[in-house]
């Protein structure tokens, strides 16, 4: 709300200014001053008048607005560790229930002397254990990631690709177009999302060499983008991909909390995600 001083004065003050200046023309000034420069000059003291009591109004204005592109950024951090918070609950605490289920199976079979099905038990026990480990580090690494406004968005994807890519011995490359594309904090938020999620896809199921990932601008004014991630894995059934395994709901949710759309194209050899807005 713009403080009510503030409306009165932009009311008040010119009128008063100008009312004193053209009393002080018509008396003092009648026979000094020509009528078409004090006309003049009339205009420019009224334009700098309503100029120096509208600073107020703009100033008040600039606060608000950041004040609310901080209150963005912070609603949209703590909807990013909510997010991270049921990765934890849903994947990890499974993955250590089952881990618990196949350690008593283990036990009871070594009880029975069956060595050759407990030897197939532990070693579900190891990969489980294994999958815990990654999921661990990936929530880790994301919590640790930046998300607030004024972030390099930018060097905040390179850096994941690299931590998660590049360990796995997956060879990629990043584009984005120059000049400054439209994101809010919002916007970055569930964008890298979505990047985490299809990146962790290729990791675990693709068998991907190489990873392309770009965000390019569509107009002029960086409004509308499109960003996509490209693999050349082994690729999966769409239409068969929506039971959660692949988080295709996840991020086709996270694409719609921005405004924007979200494809899947995949076959063997190419598969791209795209996110258009």
């Amino acid at each position: 709300m713009i403080p009510l001083r503030i409306k009165i004065s932009l009311f008040l003050i010119p009128a008063i200014v100008i009312g004193l200046f053209e009393t002080l023309r018509n008396t003092l000034l009648e026979n000094i001053l020509p009528t078409e420069l004090g006309n003049w000059l009339t205009a420019c003291i009224d334009a700098g008048v309503i100029a120096l009591v509208a600073r107020s109004l703009f100033l008040a204005y600039a606060n608000k607005e950041r004040e609310l592109s901080q209150e963005r950024a912070s609603r949209a951090v703590m909807e990013e560790r909510e997010r991270l918070a049921r990765v934890l609950h849903d994947q990890i605490a499974q993955s250590i229930f089952y881990s618990g289920v196949q350690v008593s199976a283990a036990k009871a079979k070594f009880q029975q002397g069956r060595h050759g099905d407990l030897e197939r038990n532990l070693n579900d026990v190891l990969l489980s254990l294994r999958e815990i480990d990654e999921n661990v580090r990936q929530a880790i690494f994301n919590l640790k990631q930046d998300t607030i406004e004024g972030s390099n968005f930018r060097q905040r994807i390179r850096l994941f690709l690299d931590k998660t890519l590049s360990e796995k011995s997956i060879s990629w490359d990043f584009e984005m177009s120059e000049g400054d594309i439209a994101l809010s904090p919002a916007d970055q938020v569930q964008l890298f999302g979505i990047l985490q999620e299809a990146i962790t896809n290729i990791v675990k199921h693709s068998k991907a060499t190489r990873v392309a990932v770009r965000l390019m601008s569509k107009s002029a004014d960086h409004t509308h983008w499109v960003f996509s991630i490209h693999d050349n894995g082994v690729g999966f059934n769409v239409q068969t991909a929506r039971d959660g395994r692949y988080g295709m709901e996840i991020m086709a949710s996270r694409a719609r909390d921005i405004g924007a759309d979200f494809f899947v194209e995949s076959e063997t050899g190419n598969t791209k995600i795209r996110v258009t807005r």
